[in-house]
């Protein structure tokens, strides 16, 4: 949880659990089993396009386990339903949900994962007696995504020995491990921001391919929070994710009297730090960490206008000796 990843360009609510079967030679599906007893409340089949594997569609389906009325685990990235889930659901039509009201026993079998929908599960655990601090404005997330300011740690809920077990391969060592999504302070550079006139988290097409298009996160990276990331909806066109080269000014510290930063961005590269090797995102490596790639892909220069006001401008390109200023390309980011 916490990672940015393409159109994900805010700090992502929810956290991967990727399979050995999914690198194999050849690939093989991995059951997935109910975490823990409770009523599957609702199943979604979702068609995609051009999936892994170099699949031209394939079917996401997610599922939901009720634990209690206020508590809630949600995985997505199911190629099928299996067991007596299944048989319970029947055919789930493409892009249509079903609400089946199932009674799951802990450890049951409820489908697959793997290619070509995905590397894993993705998983949510859901607290609604928990509510997230880090979000100025908390209820334009809430407004699209009712679960955002609840998201649960799943470490928190994981009985031993698995969670040990499930720690010991975390690529995250910083505390939380699960991550964390909430980074704003008010008055700081730091956390999220949308561009004017986009209508803020959810979009002007709201939840809809390209809704992130006005969104800017400058915020720790996900896995490794010593480093500062830039994720950006809109760089050229596409949502693009950076490391800054040098990691500073800490954007904590840069206030409306800070005046104009200038940030040259490079690559987001994964590595070890146990063998310093470049990490490929797949298959298991010790204790991620984030760094620049070699080489100036662009800089941007902020500016903090008001409490939450900034102003912002990409110069691709560009290291930041080149870069003179503000010109008329610069925009506005309110919260």
């Amino acid at each position: 949880m916490g990672l940015e990843a393409g159109g994900h360009v805010t700090p992502i609510d929810h956290g991967y659990i990727y399979t050995k079967g999914a690198v194999a030679t050849p690939p093989q599906q991995t059951a997935v089993f109910a975490p823990l007893a409770g009523n599957i409340s609702t199943v979604t089949r979702t068609v995609r396009l051009n999936g892994q594997n170099h699949a031209a569609t394939y079917d996401d389906d997610a599922v939901t386990i009720e634990a209690t009325c206020t508590f809630r685990v949600r995985f997505s990235n199911l190629v099928r339903f299996a067991g007596g889930l299944a048989d319970a659901i029947g055919e789930v039509p493409a892009n249509e949900t079903k609400n089946p009201n199932y009674a799951v026993k802990a450890g049951e079998l409820i489908g697959y994962t793997g290619l070509p929908t995905a590397y894993g599960i993705d998983v949510w655990v859901e607290d609604d007696d928990l509510t997230l601090t880090g979000f100025i404005n908390p209820a334009q997330y809430t407004a699209a995504e009712v679960w955002k300011t609840h998201m649960a740690d799943l470490f928190d809920h994981t009985q031993e020995p698995l969670r040990s077990q499930l720690l010991a391969l975390n690529e995250r060592d910083a505390a939380p491990r699960w991550g964390k999504i909430g980074y704003d302070i008010d008055g700081r550079l730091v956390g999220n921001w949308f561009r004017v006139g986009t209508g803020g988290y959810r979009g002007l097409n709201p939840m809809q391919e390209g809704y992130w298009d006005g969104h800017l996160a400058v915020v720790p990276d996900g896995n490794d929070p010593g480093q500062i990331d830039i994720s950006i909806g809109n760089y050229q066109g596409t949502a693009r994710q950076f490391a800054v080269i040098g990691n500073s000014p800490d954007p904590s510290t840069v206030a409306e009297s800070t005046g104009v930063v200038r940030y040259e961005l490079g690559y987001v590269e994964t590595y070890s730090a146990v063998t310093g090797q470049r990490w490929d995102g797949k298959a298991y490596a010790p204790h991620i960490r984030t760094r620049a790639a070699p080489g100036v892909i662009g800089t941007v220069l902020m500016q903090m206008t008001a409490t939450r006001s900034l102003k912002m401008e990409i110069f691709p390109g560009k290291s930041a000796s080149q870069v003179a200023g503000f010109d008329s390309n610069a925009v506005m980011f309110e919260r």
